[in-house]
């Protein structure tokens, strides 16, 4: 007689059943994962040319109205020109946009407010400083290094100076504090709550290509890039957008602190408060570094990601082809800056 025994597992053609449709799924989520970061990726590859259109326009509006020179010559137009054309109507509404046509795409809260205590959040920020100090020296000596070589001065646009304490005034509002909020809201609110659902460093390295995008050339991509991924980091282990604000705007006014220093007191005082500002920053960031490290706010991890994707493939999807277009654009605008000084 034989006999029947029970097998608690199934028999092996219903585990291969199983492992082929559990397979199935699985690839059915990836290719629907792709699609949906190449929608982002289109929407976002929009936006950048959207940035550049729109600055073109305020141009060619400028020359139709006879304002060049005007512009050229009046500190206080060229920070309220910025403020608007730039910060507002370049960055935030696009991008804006881009949270509108995505709001279905989004597993999270837009804007991320999760309550941070201050002490924390203070100690985000310096870290966050310190980053974006130290990211600046690394770049300022590559620049050096390559203008050395190529012989003539990489950075392009209007070197714009105050001339007067209502100018510097707007120097703060306009290259500090409007930009800080606009471009956070559209880079660390907007695009990265989008991406974060499907990896928090996908979102951040993401997020932070596209804003060096925005910044028109090659070398200032390289630190926006940098300065994007640590206003990213912060923004994910905190979960809440006001860091990364006060970081971009404490970033920023380093240069309207300079500018202040120079219309009151020289050049060189403004040089000796710069190094100032840096070490201060520095030394704080490091502090600031070893409480979270002992906070273990570094290895706090509140979600992890449902992704069936590798890093490569989510890359792969949101590069192309949508990020083509801004990518040839950026090295276009560059190259047209370099000829022209040359």
């Amino acid at each position: 007689m034989s006999q029947y025994y029970y097998n608690p597992f199934g028999s092996g053609s219903d585990m291969n059943n199983n492992a082929m449709q559990m397979n199935f799924l699985r690839q059915q989520q990836a290719k629907k994962e792709k699609h949906e970061i190449r929608v982002i990726s289109f929407s976002m590859g929009c936006a950048i040319v959207a940035y550049l259109i729109i600055q073109t326009i305020a141009v060619q509006f400028l020359n139709m109205l006879g304002w060049n020179d005007f512009y050229s010559q009046s500190t206080t137009f060229q920070y309220a020109f910025n403020i608007l054309f730039v910060s507002f109507l370049s960055v935030l509404v696009p991008f804006g946009i881009v949270a509108i046509v995505n709001k279905k795409r989004y597993e999270r809260s837009i804007v991320p407010s999760e309550k941070v205590g201050f002490a924390k959040g203070f100690c985000w920020v310096c870290f966050g400083m310190a980053g974006c100090v130290l990211a600046n020296v690394v770049v300022s000596y590559i620049v050096a290094i390559i203008q050395q070589i190529v012989g003539h001065d990489l950075y392009s646009g209007l070197d714009i100076k105050p001339d007067s304490i209502f100018a510097i005034a707007l120097e703060f509002v306009g290259i500090a504090i409007i930009p800080a909020i606009c471009e956070e809201l559209a880079m660390r609110a907007f695009s990265l709550q989008l991406l974060a659902k499907y990896g928090k460093g996908f979102g951040v390295f993401a997020v932070s290509l596209v804003f060096g995008l925005l910044h028109g050339n090659i070398v200032q991509f390289i630190f926006a890039f940098l300065v994007g991924v640590i206003l990213g980091f912060v923004t994910v282990k905190t979960n809440n957008i006001a860091p990364a604000i006060f970081i971009h705007a404490f970033n920023n006014g380093m240069s309207a602190v300079q500018s202040a220093v120079t219309y009151f007191a020289g050049e060189n005082a403004a040089n000796v408060v710069s190094v100032i500002v840096y070490v201060f920053w520095i030394a704080a960031g490091v502090l600031s570094g070893l409480y979270l490290l002992l906070k273990k706010e570094f290895v706090k991890t509140k979600e992890k990601s449902n992704s069936v994707l590798t890093t490569g493939q989510k890359f792969s999807a949101f590069l192309f082809p949508w990020m083509i277009v801004p990518f040839v654009e950026l090295i276009v605008i560059t190259a047209i800056n370099f000829t022209i000084k040359a």
